[in-house]
């Protein structure tokens, strides 16, 4: 936090401008995106000016009928009269494992994603949902990481070789600059959150069960603060390597404005470009199954993205294998790499169920 500022549901307010300087932490700063977590009983919307007016005196807003949070509609709420209240209840983290061909139930009036679905069932059985709050992928991206993690027989090899990337990460992210409305001291913070990082998956390495692994799952085991640390992984690795990542980045914003907009908020979906920097940065390779347009000339297909870290291929930073496949054709073993995060037949153990409106963990047959 800046000094000398106020830090409010959120966001950080500057004495010296009030009314100006209002920048919501971590958050993209759009009006559908903000926080909904707590809520005032009967409250009626107080706008900025209103709200600055009020500050000074906190007890104001409390004791009054009036919020600058507003209601999210048709969400019950628990009833306590005169405090700020919480939901009832909040969609958990990840869910258990369902049947894949459950999913089918979510597209009722959707034909082709249908068929899509029974296409994966081929080689997929299982599927764990993740809650849909913008960090899905991060979220199911390290959940699957660690569930694989439990599974390697020389696991602690494997944190080793994580923590030596994320330790290269932190040198880089340390040799950029940073707005100190997110860090007054950056250095201090990548190693405090990187610490925490680094307890999980030890825990992880040591024995920690699957079930237990599961039930940590249901209680939030990756606080905001980890999950922000992959973000800040993904957007060192691109600000790193401008050159290897500019040209796919849409329009004319610049490096630093695409981070700041579309990588570091923890309430933005991660685009194709955040997931192949994180692949890279923490060296994981991954599979990607897509939900989405799937007619082709050649008829129905499922389209599949490998994403494999420089050490891996041998190919530059932004090394995506594109292919499809459908319910006639096999995929064919790419064969492409090798390594504790790849199957036996050349393939990415990490895979990922990317749905128009949420990232999910996928269970091969």
């Amino acid at each position: 936090i800046v000094p000398n500022s106020e830090y409010r549901e959120g966001c950080l307010v500057s004495p010296h401008n009030d009314e100006k300087f209002y920048i919501p932490l971590f958050m993209s700063g759009q009006k559908k995106n903000l926080p909904h977590d707590l809520f005032r009983h009967d409250s009626v919307p107080l706008n900025k000016n209103e709200y600055f007016s009020l500050w000074k005196n906190w007890n104001q807003l409390l004791d009054g009928k009036r919020t600058y949070l507003r209601p999210l509609r048709d969400r019950r709420v628990l009833s306590v009269s005169g405090v700020f209240r919480r939901p009832l209840a909040r969609p958990w983290a990840l869910e258990f494992q369902e049947p894949l061909l459950d999913l089918v139930e979510d597209y009722p009036d959707n034909d082709i994603v249908q068929e899509m679905i029974k296409i994966l069932c081929q080689r997929y059985v299982h599927f764990k949902r993740t809650r849909g709050d913008g960090s899905c992928f991060y979220r199911a991206f390290f959940f699957s990481y660690l569930e694989n993690l439990g599974q390697m027989q020389d696991s602690q090899a494997e944190v080793t070789r994580l923590m030596e990337h994320v330790a290269v990460s932190r040198e880089n992210f340390c040799r950029l600059k940073w707005d100190k409305a997110y860090f007054l001291n950056p250095e201090e913070y990548f190693s405090s959150v990187a610490s925490e990082l680094n307890h999980l998956v030890n825990s992880v390495a040591n024995g920690l069960s699957s079930d237990e692994l599961q039930k940590r799952s249901l209680q939030e085991m990756m606080p905001l603060r980890v999950i922000s640390l992959l973000r800040l992984l993904a957007e060192t690795e691109i600000r790193t390597r401008i050159d290897d990542y500019k040209p796919f980045i849409p329009g004319k914003v610049n490096v630093n404005q695409y981070c700041w907009k579309e990588v570091r908020p923890l309430d933005v979906k991660a685009s194709a470009l955040a997931m192949r920097a994180l692949t890279y940065a923490l060296g994981i390779p991954l599979r990607l199954e897509t939900l989405g347009e799937g007619l082709t000339a050649g008829g129905l297909q499922v389209k599949r993205l490998d994403f494999f870290p420089r050490s891996e291929s041998g190919k530059g930073a932004f090394h995506i294998v594109r292919s499809y496949w459908s319910s006639t054709t096999t995929p064919e073993p790419l064969e492409i790499g090798s390594g504790s995060l790849m199957s036996s037949d050349g393939t990415p153990l990490l895979t990922l169920l990317c749905r128009p409106d949420n990232c999910d963990i996928l269970y091969r047959k």
